[in-house]
């Protein structure tokens, strides 16, 4: 995490393929840490619902209040001026976030709304800042992997909620894993003011560089993309176990199945970034194509073989939730000096989508029946490719004169400190 702040280094360094791995390794702790908030209430709630009679309801509310302040917490993003330090910023993201975590610890009936309202707060807020520091501090070949590492942090921050809570909570007790999620987050704030740079901006080139920021149609697109994308992977995570248990399999079977879903995404996410980092021209192509994968999968889960709903829960999740590093780098490539509040755009929509998508699944599921569920989560996988396509035809003009989302130039790491 202490990689956030910025070593001195010659230029021919800052433009070598390595450079800013670093800074990407810290950005996706800061995810996973920031993310906690939201995966370990999801995890502890057959705990947290049998120690005070609560319905599963009530905690489907308590992770929309997240994602909505994950929303808030974007929009302000968007109308702030990047700060000279942004490791401060990030420091105080982390230590709100550890304060909500010991809040939901040691009052739940209070303290678990606080969590959720400080801590998608502070996620909200950060994301975009972290995207522009990953467009500021990575060479342009590492670009694409690094937004693909710091998304693939999502789903890990998923698998160790995931895995922590059976694991320890029989020992200890939810509570005490919530404290243990805490102290990272507090120990990190700490390390991140300590080591906060004294003077210059942090990576930060004039505001005024680059292509000026305005509500454009290639933005709503993408922005309309993240929030049917997200309702997708959200709602695959809120409903996919209990759908394959109302069919009749164990529950050892249906959180294997999710757990490998889960891993194939974070796979999906790595590989993504990967393969655009050297084919850049793919971007569209891939980002594309992993929704309609998506939206494949999600009608295959309508199936009642357990064999065809498996692969439709590895296509659901690798591609229907795999799309969200490309996603955040594409919209962010034509607004060179504006990254920050061009992904405050897609931010906004994913946490929208995050919020609607469990709200839409659990009305369909109970009210009518699940397989409505997931043709609601079809469709949204369709919108978000059409809204895709749709943006690609309203690129704005790169900065530097060539065409958006083609093979950055060198002179494109301006800003490296």
């Amino acid at each position: 995490m202490s990689a956030l702040v910025p070593r001195h280094r010659n230029r021919q360094d800052h433009t070598a393929g390595s450079a800013g791995l670093p800074t990407a390794a810290g950005v996706a702790a800061v995810t996973v840490l920031t993310s906690l908030p939201v995966f370990l209430p999801g995890a502890a709630n057959g705990l947290i619902c049998a120690e005070f009679g609560w319905s599963p309801v009530r905690t489907g509310a308590i992770l929309a209040v997240y994602w909505l302040a994950s929303l808030a917490g974007a929009f302000l993003s968007k109308r702030a001026a990047l700060p000279r330090a942004l490791e401060r910023t990030l420091a105080v993201a982390l230590a709100g976030t550890c304060l909500g975590l010991l809040a939901a610890a040691a009052a739940p009936a209070v303290g678990l709304w606080v969590n959720s309202v400080v801590g998608g707060a502070a996620y909200g807020y950060t994301q975009p800042h972290t995207n522009a520091l990953l467009m500021r501090r990575c060479a342009p070949r590492l670009r694409a992997f690094a937004f693909g590492l710091k998304q693939a942090a999502v789903p890990a921050a998923t698998l160790l909620a995931g895995g922590a809570m059976p694991l320890l909570a029989g020992p200890v007790g939810w509570r005490a894993v919530f404290v243990a999620a805490a102290v990272p987050c507090g120990l990190g704030g700490v390390l991140l003011v300590g080591r906060t740079p004294t003077g210059g901006p942090s990576a930060v080139p004039g505001q005024g560089h680059g292509v000026s920021l305005r509500r454009d149609a290639h933005l709503v697109a993408l922005s309309c993309a993240g929030f049917f994308g997200a309702m997708v992977g959200n709602g695959l995570g809120g409903f996919l176990v209990l759908a394959l248990t109302t069919r009749g399999a164990s529950l050892s079977v249906a959180g294997a199945v999710a757990t490998a879903g889960a891993a194939l995404n974070i796979v999906v996410r790595l590989a993504a970034g990967w393969l655009v980092g050297g084919m850049p021209q793919a971007a569209w192509a891939a980002l594309t194509g992993l929704f309609l994968a998506g939206a494949a999968g999600t009608a295959l889960l309508t199936h009642q073989d357990l064999t065809v709903v498996t692969v439709g829960t590895l296509l659901a999740y690798g591609g229907g939730w795999g799309w969200a590093g490309l996603l955040h780098y594409v919209i962010a490539l034509p607004y060179s000096g504006r990254e920050q509040r061009a992904t405050a755009y897609s931010q906004m929509g994913v946490s929208l989508g995050a919020a609607a998508g469990p709200m839409a699944c659990g009305l369909l599921f109970t009210a009518v029946r699940p397989a409505a569920a997931w043709w609601a989560l079809t469709a949204a996988g369709g919108a978000a490719a059409a809204c895709v396509l749709f943006a690609r035809s309203r690129i704005p003009p790169h900065p530097d004169g060539a065409a958006a989302h083609g093979p950055v130039p060198p002179r494109a790491t301006a800003g490296q400190p």
